[in-house]
């Protein structure tokens, strides 16, 4: 069970090209989403909005290396618009 947070664009740039993990998203307004970590859904400028300029005051970008390790630790819902893989995790366990 592997966590970290993301704290600047070149962490976030380096992650992206091992495309491993996911990233969940975290916001005080919503729900903790999972992502693919290449998903056309997590953009650099929504990353540079809420960790750069905002200082995470709203939420956070964290990269996990499991879609287990996001629901325990953040207990996050996939996104439904990159769908994360549900095999590896009972899909009960998600809150649509």
């Amino acid at each position: 069970m592997d966590s970290k947070e993301v704290s600047d664009l070149d962490d976030l740039r380096k992650l992206r090209l091992a495309d491993e993990g996911y990233f969940v998203i975290t916001d005080k307004a919503r729900p903790a989403i999972i992502h693919k970590v290449n998903a056309k859904c997590v953009s650099t400028d929504s990353f540079n909005v809420k960790v750069s300029i905002d200082g995470r005051k709203q939420g956070s970008y964290f990269w996990v290396d499991s879609i287990a390790t996001a629901s325990r630790l953040y207990g996050a819902k996939r996104c439904k618009v990159c769908k994360p893989e549900l095999s590896l995790v009972d899909p009960s366990t998600f809150r649509e």
